[in-house]
């Protein structure tokens, strides 16, 4: 049903309030690595970036017709509204929830659905539904509203994809806003959290006692430290919540996997399950089987319970055994070099002779974890790379006369906005970057495989894509021993469990989460270091880890080969659940 009254609210609707970028999405949040030209042998041609394309900043990417329905059927099991999505988008849960409606009342359905979002273009998707009032499709921050802003609130049901934007992406008077949020509700968010967050907190401000949440929202939810406080905010405030991480990726344009979450009972303390379902159809199952919950967090995802269960209990023990050392109790573990323009400061050798860069004012930098190919990198290894036109040598002039030798490539940067960019403007010089020691070994950051410790015999310093490893004074042990004890199924599982899934399949460390990684140190463990960095250099990673597995869990740790098999199994498992699968899509 349509209004003939008009579409939206004015731009001036919640005076102040209308600012910041945010839409009906999730976007997809993929690590990318620190590039430096086209390719490594083309002539360098420095290209401004590209802006941040829009569907990036609104978070645009919308959800399937059949996935909106699922959640929005359910969200509506218990009435017949009104149902609010704070960010519509594409009218996908809009258009659901009129849909499910009609079945009960062919007459209005749409008169108890509403929906807030702050891009007009999806106002106007909006006013040409035949589902929806326009009245009750306002144009506004949604962030920046009070229930007595909104039409229909307090609402039985709350529905939507929140926008999935990174915070350094948020909109300096949005950031405001969200700030607002998270003090409001008492949440305990961090800065860093992304835009959804702050989504989900302030959805709760316009639910009705007992009312119902389904929204979808990303994998970070299960994954990052900024979401622990959302988690026990969902046990405080809901009877029953669910977590159901969904396989099947299901937005086009991204890989980013999501989260179904589920909560009813609203204004009552309960209980959160995790769980996970490979297809929108699945999903429909289980969330028509009840709202039983488990009292507990379960294990994430559910195949390291159920295929790989008894691999958790053999990595379990190993963590437990006088072997088994954080990292952190061995080495510090640092970001690598952050210059702000990598394409500007990091060249290769053809290029910086072209622009006349004084040898000196020139530092070995391993700029991409391809390039490391065996648990160790050496001083070969990187002249191949220079050899080879690699863009492997960071600028750095020291002093007056370096700054003269290298004037062209500071005019350049200078032309070109470098020298305005974050990062450089914070500089007395912004051309000057402050050069850390190169690390004792590297530990990759993301990877389609499992992370690998690499030790550092080239003395080269590394970008933020990759981690520094300095080992503590007094170490004990042989550092290959610590990188042949690292490679092993237990660290990589472990690694599995611990580290962040992001879109493409790639697992992501963060420093805190690589401090906290265990490995298995045994001492001799050093005499299969160079056949395993031989199978490495040949392509043969799983015989090298199962090189590693022999010397280190079996031969050092006297596991048995089956309890090895297990912790193989329950890393090739959690390997194959990051891995994207596609589902279907739609157009809302």
């Amino acid at each position: 049903m349509r209004s003939e009254a008009g579409g939206r609210c004015a731009p001036d609707a919640f005076p102040g309030r209308m600012r910041g970028v945010v839409g009906n999405s999730i976007r997809g949040d993929q690590p990318q690595e620190s590039t430096v030209g086209e390719s490594e042998t083309a002539p360098f041609v420095y290209e401004a970036p590209a802006p941040v394309p829009k569907r990036r900043l609104l978070g645009a990417y919308y959800t399937p017709d059949d996935l909106a329905t699922v959640l929005v059927r359910w969200a509506l099991a218990d009435g017949n509204g009104p149902v609010l999505d704070p960010s519509y988008g594409g009218c996908a849960f809009l258009e659901a929830a009129a849909r499910v409606l009609s079945e009960r009342d062919p007459s209005g359905a749409g008169e108890g659905v509403y929906g807030v979002d702050i891009d007009p273009a999806c106002a106007e998707t909006a006013n040409a539904s035949e589902l929806l009032v326009q009245d009750h499709c306002i144009q506004a921050d949604f962030l920046g509203a009070s229930p007595s802003d909104l039409p229909g609130s307090p609402y039985a049901a709350i529905v939507g994809n929140p926008p999935y934007v990174r915070h350094h992406w948020i909109a300096g008077d949005q950031r405001e806003s969200a700030r607002a949020v998270a003090a409001w509700s008492a949440v305990p968010l961090p800065a860093t959290a992304s835009l959804w967050a702050y989504f989900l907190l302030h959805s709760l401000r316009f639910l009705a006692t007992g009312g119902r949440l389904a929204m979808l929202v990303p994998e970070a939810i299960v994954q990052t430290d900024y979401a622990v406080p959302l988690r026990t905010m969902l046990t405080e405030r809901f009877a029953n919540s669910r977590l159901i991480h969904l396989r099947d990726r299901q937005f086009e344009h991204t890989n980013e996997a999501v989260v179904a979450l589920a909560c009813s009972g609203f204004g009552r303390s309960g209980t959160i399950e995790t769980t996970a379902v490979g297809s929108v159809e699945d999903l429909g199952s289980i969330l028509s089987n009840g709202d039983a919950c488990a009292d507990h967090y379960a294990s994430f995802p559910p195949t390291a319970v159920e295929a790989g269960g008894a691999g958790i209990v053999v990595l379990k023990r190993i963590q437990q055994s006088a072997d088994a050392v954080r990292l952190e109790a061995l080495a510090s573990i640092k970001v690598g070099v952050v210059t702000g323009a990598n394409r500007h400061f990091i060249r290769s050798q053809a290029q910086l002779d072209s622009l006349g860069v004084p040898v000196g004012a020139r530092h070995g930098i391993v700029a991409r974890t391809k390039w490391l190919k065996g648990l160790a990198f050496t001083g070969t290894d990187y002249k191949a790379l220079v050899d080879a036109e690699a863009p492997a040598l960071l600028v750095r002039p020291e002093g007056s006369e370096e700054d003269r030798l290298a004037a062209s490539w500071i005019a350049e940067g200078t032309a070109t906005g470098i020298d305005s960019r974050y990062k450089c403007a914070l500089r007395s010089d912004w051309f000057r970057i402050d050069l850390p020691c190169s690390p004792d070994a590297f530990a990759t950051c993301a990877r389609a495989g499992s992370p690998l410790l690499i030790l550092n015999r080239s003395r080269c310093l590394n970008t933020n894509a990759i981690h520094s490893v300095r080992w503590k004074s007094g170490l004990g042990v042989a550092p290959e021993a610590v990188a042949v004890g690292f490679l092993t199924s237990a660290a990589s599982a472990w690694a599995e469990l611990s580290g962040r899934r992001y879109g493409g399949g790639v697992l992501k460390i963060e420093p805190g989460t690589l401090k906290r990684l265990p490995v298995a140190v045994v001492r001799g463990a050093e005499d299969v270091f160079d056949e395993v960095d031989h199978l490495l250099r040949e392509g043969r990673e799983e015989d090298a880890r199962s090189a590693a597995d022999e010397r280190v869990l079996r031969a050092g740790l006297g596991l048995r080969d089956s309890e090895i098999a297990t912790l193989r199994e329950l890393r090739a498992g959690l390997m194959e659940w990051r891995r994207p699968s596609r589902g279907s899509n739609g157009h809302g």
